[in-house]
């Protein structure tokens, strides 16, 4: 297993950072009554950036890492973004690598950070009831088929996002920004 080297973190975190700014895009759902509204509007943004750095960095935990450092700077507004990043980017880690055995194929990378979005979903429910309970209101508020509506828009822009995350990392290593 290759050790991460510190430009390898220092990438990841500017990485995680730029997701992040794009992740404010869900600031005016924020307090939307729809189950997994927040998560409709940034997955494919997180999702690319997921898939850029994976693609960079291609090391069993780069995922994680990310989802860490993407999870830090929500910790201080809410503990259940945080858990649900972090964990997430675990879960859809250990997935991707107990099927794919690494990053070497691109639909590894495509799972890997596509995934990571749609199981924050499952996730936070959970993590939400445990914190502050507001999540199983606003689940049992939302009609299912809004609830299945937003889930399959997850899963599609989280997929989307990846792939062109994917294409992006392509062409920056054409153009020899990235190794």
């Amino acid at each position: 297993m290759k050790k991460f080297e510190l430009k390898d973190i220092i990438f990841l975190a500017i990485l995680a950072a730029v997701a992040t700014l794009f992740g404010g895009l869900a600031m005016p759902v924020m307090r939307s009554e729809i189950f997994g509204i927040q998560t409709l509007v940034t997955s494919p943004f997180y999702a690319l950036f997921a898939a850029i750095g994976i693609m960079k960095v291609k090391k069993i935990g780069t995922l994680s890492v990310f989802g860490l450092f993407t999870g830090f700077p929500l910790l201080f507004m809410s503990p259940v973004m945080f858990f649900n990043n972090f964990a997430g980017g675990v879960l859809a880690e250990i997935v991707t690598i107990l099927v794919f055995k690494g990053y070497n194929a691109k639909t590894s990378v495509i799972c890997a950070a596509a995934l990571w979005m749609i199981l924050t979903v499952p996730i936070s429910l959970p993590f939400s009831l445990w914190f502050n309970g507001s999540s199983l209101e606003r689940f049992r508020n939302t009609a299912l088929p809004q609830t299945i509506l937003v889930c399959v828009g997850i899963i599609i822009l989280s997929v989307t996002g990846a792939a062109i995350g994917l294409k992006i990392s392509d062409e920056l290593k054409k153009a020899g920004k990235i190794k």
